[in-house]
């Protein structure tokens, strides 16, 4: 009977976290990894993220004090190639966590980050993915990093990274 138990438990908690649309992408093309750094306090990660476009590519505008204008390295695209290094912590009982920039000022000289969706591979991992959600990120007053919401671990890759 425990046993039984056991396996619907499992059976709930894998259906119950898939909750994101998986994409087939085919083969990784080895562009946005991301190698785990250490797992004591929270998983900390370093790697690359390709992110941003160039102007005459630009299909909208970042608000930057009351100003429309194009930001390079922020957004769609692949143009510039950004360090990151972060960690990863729990967002309560969800499947899903945030993620802490530890290098904000490498990362990104402004004050906010338009990250576009990206699966980052995460090396030595057989076949395992960091993904991110879409989003506007502000530095935070106190701590100066930037966190990104709705993070979730795949082992597939779900965004195209364009």
């Amino acid at each position: 009977m425990k046993k039984n138990f056991f396996y619907v438990l499992c059976f709930v908690f894998f259906f119950a976290c898939s909750k994101k649309e998986i994409i087939d992408l085919g083969d990784f093309s080895g562009t946005n990894t991301i190698e785990l750094l250490s797992n004591t306090k929270g998983m900390t990660y370093i790697g690359t993220v390709q992110v941003g476009h160039s102007s005459a590519g630009c299909t909208g505008c970042v608000d930057v004090g009351g100003t429309c204008m194009h930001v390079d390295c922020l957004g769609a695209g692949t143009a510039c190639s950004s360090r990151i290094a972060m960690e990863i912590t729990a967002e309560g009982d969800t499947c899903y966590y945030y993620a802490t920039i530890l290098n904000p000022d490498e990362f990104s000289c402004y004050n906010f980050f338009l990250m576009p969706n990206r699966s980052l591979y995460i090396k030595d991992s057989k076949g395992q993915f960091l993904n991110i959600p879409e989003q506007m990120a502000y530095k935070d007053e106190e701590t100066g990093t930037f966190t990104f919401y709705d993070v979730f671990f795949s082992d597939r890759q779900v965004f195209e990274n364009k």
